[in-house]
């Protein structure tokens, strides 16, 4: 067995019996999933139920079951998009709530950009799994809210956080915000090619390499008319965008797109596996000062993976493959299969995502 077969191999592994099965376990009977893990992976049957976590856990099961078309993996998914749109669907107003409580009670209605984005990230393949005529008039109207009342007309870019009544509350530009919007735009973009929603993917490309964009890592916040909060570096914001940018540019299939943001990512992906460390990780990112955080997170090293398969397949960068394994070792040595709550698993979107990427690159 060579090793790239070797790797898929672990990849479907890791992702079926380590995160797709952990969460299947993690299923209330009345409804989603529930909220927290504590030590030992034991569920916290009545904490609070955070929106990022559901979509992501939508996300997972849906792209999981139009992969390998596995019942056991669809009803999970239809789990997660009816509770989600029960509970988490702001039927007032028309957006999401950021969190519920555990008998789905709504408790923080926020309307962030992060969970709206999110949203229609997950409900868009949930749609590209099963063309579910209705969950697509949800994310169309998703996105038309996302449009109608995140987006900063005058200045460009969306806002940060609105009030349940859409009413800004923190009108800041934040570049993971930004990057998880555009991801969702690419995904709905595949199964729904509307002309709108085309020219504001278009426009999402080019405020994340001509706004948030340094020449070397992404800025990671600015005020409303773009003056910028200095905030330092995050490594695994910086390799994720490295190849979902140029993923959203493949998505429009426009080559003068594609052409213009390949030199843009390819820093983008030196830029963030700068924060590689001795011992097989990329760290978390670097202050305003240019100090090391050299912390540890699971999403960072998913990223990592991902970032790095994707510039030695597109951008001909040939030593990112050995990185790519090299991360990957970390992750099986320490990450995968451990009873805690920093385990691979604990990162659904991400860490199924890598996963995935690893299985289809090398199918």
């Amino acid at each position: 067995m060579t090793r790239t077969d070797n790797l898929r191999k672990e990849a479907k592994e890791v992702l079926e019996w380590d995160i797709l099965k952990f969460w299947a376990g993690m299923q209330d009977p009345r409804g989603g999933f529930y909220g927290e893990v504590s030590e030992g992976c034991v569920a916290d049957k009545n904490a609070t139920r955070d929106e990022e976590l559901n979509a992501r856990i939508l996300w997972a099961y849906s792209n999981a079951f139009r992969i390998f078309k596995k019942k056991e993996y669809l009803m999970p998914a239809v789990n997660a998009k009816d509770y989600f749109l029960e509970h988490f669907m702001d039927h007032k107003y028309g957006g999401v709530y950021t969190s519920v409580d555990s008998f789905g009670e709504k408790l923080d209605t926020d309307a962030r950009l992060s969970n709206h984005a999110l949203a229609v990230y997950a409900l868009s393949e949930f749609y590209g799994a099963t063309k579910d005529d209705e969950t697509l008039k949800q994310v169309v109207n998703m996105f038309k809210i996302i449009e109608k009342q995140f987006k900063d007309e005058e200045n460009g870019g969306y806002y940060e956080v609105l009030n349940r009544d859409f009413s800004i509350k923190d009108d800041s530009k934040v570049a993971s915000s930004h990057l998880y919007l555009l991801e969702a735009y690419a995904n709905l973009f595949r199964v729904w090619k509307d002309e709108a929603l085309r020219n504001s993917l278009s426009e999402l490309v080019e405020i994340m390499v001509g706004k948030f964009f340094n020449g070397k890592n992404l800025e990671q916040k600015f005020n409303k008319d773009w003056t910028l909060v200095p905030s330092g570096c995050r490594y695994g914001v910086d390799l994720e965008a490295s190849w979902s940018v140029l993923d959203a540019a493949y998505a429009l299939k426009d080559i003068d797109v594609i052409s213009k943001v390949k030199p843009a990512t390819i820093k983008l992906f030196e830029g963030g596996i700068a924060g590689l460390q001795d011992g097989g990780y990329v760290a978390f990112g670097a202050d305003e000062n240019g100090n090391l955080d050299a912390g540890m997170d699971p999403w960072v090293q998913a990223e990592a993976v991902i970032a790095c398969l994707c510039a030695w397949k597109y951008q001909n960068k040939v030593e990112a493959a050995d990185t790519a394994f090299k991360v990957w070792d970390f992750i099986k040595a320490h990450l995968n299969g451990t009873a805690d709550t920093i385990a691979f698993r604990m990162y659904p979107m991400h860490d199924a995502r890598a996963c995935m990427q690893i299985i289809n690159i090398f199918r």
